[in-house]
């Protein structure tokens, strides 16, 4: 079997299109040994570009895999992918959607792909028939329960009726060579890492935040990224923290201090994003923190490190209980520990057992692999758990 991918791989154009690209490149020796899968990759940016490399496709091409940019107009790229499908009658055609929210503003092109990829999806795909403000549960619930004005801003987009099951997990952007790399050190690494004595644990809490663009008023995400670092620096008399919130431009935290206070930290608290998974989520499970997390079981993610209590701990969206639980996990260093290692296990057997050339596999063979606790191997808990 033969594939395409079609879209951009360059780092410094978009480092987020690279790293949902990344893992193809990676896994070229695993896809053709595992799957019998070969695939060339044709470098584009633009729609225009993308289209056009798509009405060149060799006619011995099974598969195309699809990555836009996220700022092309929605009717647009409805439009391109319909022509395309025209073109490409019998291939399969996969879409990797390119916004990070489990919604999108592409969902019209849903009739003619054979799945669109999301990173993060609704667990229950009939929650997309349902109408949230802004396009997403997290703009909706903050709408609805603290007053927010989203100012106009909104990521949804209808998706056709009956098609809401072509909306597929994919692949996150922890499958990008960065995480790998910390879980996986070459072998002079890992040799010197036994000679050396990891960092004490001598931080509690760590929240370094980053807000949007300091230019007008406020919008949703910095304010609530704001609640999120005034909450944790409410509880500095209790707790020794590590905790800011910047603007790009205006930073005051490294990315070196950012890493050092990191890896010093016992429990990671990390608010969501613009979409529900951040970066920070990953990076807390490969330095050995506990991660502390607004509640995901609406979500649907692979790699998925998010089972509740088992491999991060989660807390109600108002962090009404954030105090709560990391006093509990601060005074039970054993169940924290548990977790910890559940977490991080998790994360390696996804790259150990070739997680993203299954993914490909079910996808190529019309089967979407959806992550469930089953395969979670955790350990027996050493103490009473907070509910």
């Amino acid at each position: 079997m033969k594939a395409v991918i079609v879209g951009n791989a360059n780092l410094r154009i978009d480092n987020i299109s690279a790293a949902q690209l990344d893992p193809f490149f990676r896994n070229r020796d695993r896809l053709r040994k595992a799957l019998g899968l070969k695939f060339q990759h044709i470098q584009a940016v633009s729609l225009a570009e993308i289209e056009q490399a798509c009405r060149n496709i060799a006619s011995n091409i099974d598969v195309l895999f699809i990555r836009p940019d996220w700022r092309e107009n929605p009717q647009d790229v409805t439009k391109a992918l319909r022509r395309i499908r025209n073109l490409n009658a019998n291939r399969k055609i996969f879409f990797i959607d390119p916004w990070d929210q489990v919604s999108s503003r592409f969902f019209g092109v849903l009739p003619y792909v054979d799945r669109l990829l999301k990173y993060q999806r609704l667990k229950n795909v009939a929650d997309y028939r349902k109408t949230w403000i802004g396009g997403t549960v997290i703009t909706d619930y903050l709408v609805k329960e603290w007053g927010y004005d989203l100012h106009g801003w909104d990521v949804s987009s209808e998706v056709p009726a009956g098609y809401e099951n072509r909306i597929a997990t994919g692949w996150s952007v922890v499958t990008a060579k960065r995480f790998e790399k910390v879980l996986f050190p070459p072998m002079l690494q890992r040799i010197q890492q036994f000679k050396l004595q990891r960092k004490p644990k001598d931080i509690d809490i760590f929240c370094h935040l980053s807000y949007s663009s300091p230019d007008g008023e406020d919008d949703w995400y910095t304010a609530y990224r704001k609640a999120s670092v005034k909450k944790v620096q409410s509880l500095g008399d209790k707790f020794k923290l590590a905790v800011s919130g910047e603007y790009p431009g205006a930073r005051t935290v490294s990315s070196k201090q950012y890493m050092d206070d990191l890896e010093r930290s016992k429990i990671v608290f990390s608010p969501f994003g613009w979409g529900e998974m951040t970066w920070r989520d990953y990076e807390a499970v490969c330095h050995g923190c506990l991660l502390i997390k607004p509640s995901m079981d609406h979500v649907d993610i692979s790699p998925n490190i998010y089972y509740a209590n088992e491999t991060y701990v989660p807390v109600q969206w108002d962090f009404a209980d954030l105090e709560e639980k990391c006093d509990f996990y601060l005074k039970n260093p054993d169940e924290a520990a548990r977790i910890i290692t559940n977490a991080r296990r998790t994360l390696e057997a996804y790259f150990l057992q070739d997680g993203f050339v299954k993914t490909i596999g079910d996808l190529i063979n019309d089967q979407e692999k959806v992550p469930t606790s089953n395969s979670l191997q955790v350990q027996s808990p050493t103490t009473s758990r907070v509910a």
